[in-house]
């Protein structure tokens, strides 16, 4: 492009001045056009508007000052022309000795619009003299607009009518707008001689005020970037107007930012609520405020330099290209800018945005969407967390598409860095222990091991330890309660985000001397996010304040969804929550510890007071071994030690030591727990039973000694305890399967069991020894909580059912018979459920719906049907005996379905029998009874009733849930094992409240009716 040339097309890139403008090619004005490795910036022609001279600004170090309207004449030619795509041509080159050529040429702008001659127009510059050595060609357009401007009193010809420029009044000396003293008619002559000219009067009007340039920053600066950030906050202005001089690295800018304004000036609304950027003044006469030059850099991210000050002429990839980007999206342009802070050499950090066709753009989330830039996590911890936000997540999208700096980019695989045994990077577990507010000890069922995770990218105040000389933040124990009363003993979804390094002991290290040792003191932590249901943990804690997010840095992995962390926090700092509240929370009351050597006596003195209380709240807080525990009472400000007085677990070395003390730490740790206390040992121990709340809708609560039993774990060791009492069957059950302490239990041999059987006779000499029957039965159809209709479980019951199934209403007798059927006739009817035919017998005719109403024989339960649906049976299936017999659960009493908790009783035997599992039942007696709905009396069956699968006795279970009572009458009421067993159970539902107990005791001695084995 040396010497003239024709005409070309090409962007305008900058606005030197009024009268200079540099201008780029088309094919390298966009950035995407410039490769990845260019070295060298894009080519770029700088010119003189051909016909015209602006006034000349000053030099930038003040030196010399702006000529009149010099500044004015540059901001219009900016605002016309950066950006615009343009035509243009370089007329002429004029050679000087030493220096580089000066170039002059035409430039237009949106199709046909000379942009020297609407300078002119403008009275922002003067045409140049006609002819002449150096002469522009034919200046007839620029003199007629000059003129034009002259009368108009435009820009710098609004002094005089008599052809005089701002630049010329000064010059002289004399005042602009006054001229020398005539006499007072010969000012009146001229005026009446313009008026008759037609001639409009000049406005008289000052010089307008010079620009004073300010250096901000820097050695030579006039004033500190300190002074500047101060200026603008104290008049309350959070973006600032400015303009972009020039771009040097991509994320380094020079700016010129106006004086600031008064409270009362509009420019400050213009700043903060405005739809420009920039102060646009409208009237063209009007001089603009003076300016600050600062160098400022963008806060929160760094790009590829174009210069480095240790190695000239080195470019790194992507920085050409992303120097371009910054170019075309502010350098001439009005900008906001928003002053973050300072680094410790006193360098200006801003965040710096544009309005673009209506959409403000952030230049730094720009870069980053572009991949043009990196986050700098230094100074992005200027950022507010939102704006960090918006950063990181323009930084995660670049990365997903590679794009610029990331087009090599590997995102780590799903779980890498974690287990592959099975267990990837989401795993479901069950949350154990609650260590701080942001650590966690989950079991993991499938791995059958613990493990230790912390929150992702948040950060919970510290818990008093020794490494704060016992000193803990405030909000700690907050944290940390809150996260263990929403998680302990709950399933949460694990989703492992990444791991990271962290010493331990630096002291201990720098002491070791050797790396072997050096490699010791690290330690991997592992980071998730732990959703409860859909609920996040770590944004639950930043949403109440008791936490902060982490400011991670560029190459760090973070929260999967770090976003949605920082909003929750910053959400809480407008709610002034917890930690951003400005308060310290009140410190925690004093405490009485009961678990400390010496302190029997004072333990004597609660010891009444926590019999009497019956259950008392309690929170585990360690685990000393399997039965043994240390645990707060919050109620009673009180921290004891407590073991359970029924069992005992293996002794430390001892075989399933260590399995004990691991099964009570993953049922007991932090676990809100009821504890009722019996005695106290000669150590100060409290002595009793511990009771665990079971997530189930029934409400009822766990015996934790029973647990401990049924997993093989404990050995039953109270004295007094009943032979048939659930501790003792969930022993025989740990027996019978051989597992844990009994893996190697050998069953008694018969000379041991008929010495046994010889001493309980003895024993129970005043017992006459019954014979029980049992069989083997399925329950069919459930009435009410204590009766239902069963079926025995062998093959000719399934014959008979297959035998009835093959039958058809046109098939037994050979037609569908739908006339009528006498009342207790069996016939064959179809059962509205499935569409098959069974065995029922007629109990009654509606003659009004024309309903007969049947019982199914076979299977116990009622309906009614029309006549089309019944069909005569043949004899011999009609003396067959009915399959469903009824059945009462022995000893108990269940309330009906008319009282309350009926419908829930019944409900509750439906899951314990009704799933058509094979039931083992022992016959305690036959009672004839004349059940609901029936006109007769049939035999009833009192059975004790136990699922083989589970161990379970039906009857107990009841009980236990406070959907039955024992009842208090009968011949074995009083001497049975199996009742005292009931009556335990029946005692701690009672104590809990349960269902029928709700209210205290319910029923009475009368409501039993007569004893067992009377005729009703």
């Amino acid at each position: 492009m040396a010497g003239a040339t024709g005409w070309l097309r090409g962007v305008v890139k900058e606005v030197n001045s009024g009268d200079q403008v540099t201008v780029v090619s088309s094919g390298s004005a966009g950035h995407a056009q410039i490769a990845p490795g260019e070295r060298h910036l894009r080519p770029e022609k700088r010119f003189f508007l051909s016909g015209i001279a602006a006034p000349r600004l000053g030099r930038r170090d003040g030196k010399t000052e702006d000529e009149p309207y010099a500044w004015a004449s540059r901001e219009a030619l900016r605002r016309k022309l950066v950006g615009k795509p343009c035509v243009f041509k370089i007329d002429r080159v004029q050679e000087q000795e030493g220096r580089a050529p000066l170039e002059f040429g035409s430039l237009f702008v949106n199709d046909s619009e000379n942009a020297a001659l609407a300078q002119v127009s403008a009275g922002l510059a003067r045409a140049k003299g006609f002819g002449g050595k150096g002469g522009d060609g034919d200046q007839d357009p620029f003199r007629q607009a000059e003129e034009g401007a002259k009368e108009r009193g435009k820009g710098l010809w609004a002094f005089s009518s008599g052809g005089k420029s701002a630049k010329d009044a000064s010059a002289n000396g004399a005042p602009a707008g006054k001229k020398k003293r005539r006499g007072g008619g010969a000012k009146k002559k001229a005026a009446a001689a313009a008026a008759a000219a037609g001639l409009v009067p000049v406005r008289k009007a000052r010089l307008p005020r010079q620009r004073k340039v300010v250096q901000v920053g820097g050695d030579g600066g006039e004033e500190s970037a300190q002074d500047l950030m101060q200026a603008w906050q104290a008049r309350n202005v959070a973006w600032v107007p400015a303009v972009v001089e020039s771009v040097g690295n991509p994320h380094v800018l020079r700016v010129a930012i106006p004086d600031p304004p008064a409270a009362a000036d509009p420019l400050v609304a213009n700043a903060n609520g405005g739809t420009g950027v920039g102060a646009k003044k409208e009237e063209e006469d009007a001089e603009p405020m003076g300016c600050r030059l600062a160098t400022v850099f963008l806060a929160g991210v760094g790009c590829p330099l174009v210069s480095k000050r240790d190695s000239p002429g080195v470019v790194e990839p992507f920085a050409v290209r992303a120097k371009v980007f910054v170019e075309n999206l502010v350098l001439n342009q009005d900008v906001q800018i928003k002053f973050e802070g300072q680094d410790k050499f006193g360098n200006l950090y801003c965040s710096v945005q544009r309005e673009v066709s209506g959409v403000v753009v952030n230049v730094a989330e720009g870069l980053l969407k572009e991949g043009l830039a990196r986050i700098a996590d230094w100074s992005s911890r200027m950022l507010a967390p939102m704006a960090a936000s918006r950063l990181r997540q323009a930084e995660k999208g670049a990365k997903a598409q590679k794009a610029g700096v990331w087009h090599d980019y590997v995102a780590p695989a799903a779980g890498e860095g974690f287990d592959s045994d099975g267990v990837g990077g989401v795993f479901k577990a069950v949350v154990t222990e609650v260590v701080s507010g942001d650590t966690l000890v989950v079991w993991v069922q499938k791995e059958r091991s613990e493990r230790r995770v912390q929150l992702s990218s948040i950060r919970a105040p510290r818990l008093p330890s020794r490494a704060n000389n016992n000193q803990g933040d405030p909000w700690a124990q907050e944290a940390k309660e809150v996260l263990r009363q929403k998680t302990i003993g709950k399933e949460v979804t694990v989703k492992m985000d990444y791991t990271r390094k962290v010493p331990v002991g630096g002291a201990a290290a720098k002491e070791g001397g050797g790396e072997g040792q050096q490699q010791q003191q690290t330690r991997t932590l592992s980071f998730a996010t732990v959703l409860l249901g859909e609920q996040n943990l770590a944004g639950l804690l930043l949403a109440r304040g008791l936490a902060s997010t982490v400011k991670h840095r560029s190459d760090d992995d973070t929260s999967a969804c770090y976003e949605d962390l920082v909003e929750a926090e910053t959400k809480a700092q407008k709610a002034r929550k917890g930690l951003h509240s400005g308060k310290t929370p009140s410190p925690p009351g004093r405490v009485n510890d009961l678990g400390t050597n010496g302190s029997l006596a004072k333990s004597k003195q609660f010891l009444p007071f926590l019999q009497r209380s019956d259950r008392v709240h309690a929170v585990v807080d360690y685990v000393l071994s399997g039965h043994r525990f240390r645990m707060s009472i919050p109620k009673d400000s009180l921290s004891v030690t407590f073991a359970l007085s029924e069992v005992r677990c293996p002794g430390r070395g001892d075989p399933f030591s260590d399995e004990a003390l691991k099964y009570a730490r993953l049922h007991c740790t932090q676990r809100d727990v009821e504890i009722e206390v019996f005695d106290i040992d000669r150590a100060g121990t409290f002595t009793g039973r511990l009771h665990l709340p079971q997530q189930t809708h029934h409400g009822k609560r766990v015996d934790f000694s029973q647990s401990l039993a049924a997993a093989g774990l404990a050995k039953v060791s109270g004295y007094g305890v009943p032979a048939g009492s659930p501790l003792v069957a969930a022993q025989n059950r740990a027996k019978a399967q051989r597992v844990g302490l009994w893996q190697d239990w050998e069953e008694p041999t018969a000379e041991d069991l008929a010495a046994a059987a010889a001493a309980q006779a003895g024993a129970d000499s005043a017992e006459k020894v019954r014979e029980v029957e049992t069989l083997k039965m399925r329950a069919v159809n459930v009435v009410s909580g204590g009766l239902f209709y069963a079926q025995r479980a062998d093959d000719q019951t399934a014959s008979l059912l297959q035998e009835i199934g093959a039958l058809s209403l046109g098939g037994s007798d050979g037609s569908n018979n739908a006339g009528s059927f006498r009342s207790g006739e069996v016939v064959l009817c179809r059962y509205a459920g499935d569409g098959q035919v069974y065995r029922a017998r007629v109990e009654s005719y509606d003659a009004t719906s024309k309903m007969y109403t049947v019982f199914y024989l076979d299977f116990g339960n009622r309906a009614q049907c029309p006549a089309k649906d019944l069909g005569v049976l043949s004899m011999g299936m009609q003396s067959s005996a009915p399959l469903a017999f009824a059945c009462r659960l022995a000893h108990v009493k269940a309330p009906g379905l008319e009282e309350d908790y009926g419908y829930e009783a019944a409900e509750f035997l439906q899951e314990l029998v009704g799933r058509g599992q094979t039931l083992c039942a022992a016959v305690e007696e036959r009672v004839s009874e004349t059940l609901a709905g029936s006109r007769k009396p049939e035999t009833v069956l009192r059975v004790r009733v136990t699922d083989p699968a589970t161990n379970d006795d039906v009857a107990i279970e009841m009980v236990r849930n406070g959907l039955a009572r024992v009842e208090r009458q009968g011949r074995f009421a009083k001497a049975s094992e199996a009742v005292k067993a009931l009556r335990q159970e029946e005692e701690v539902a009672r104590k809990d409240h349960l269902h029928i107990w709700q209210y205290g005791d319910c029923g009475s001695d009368e409501e039993d009716g007569p004893a067992w084995g009377s005729r009703r």
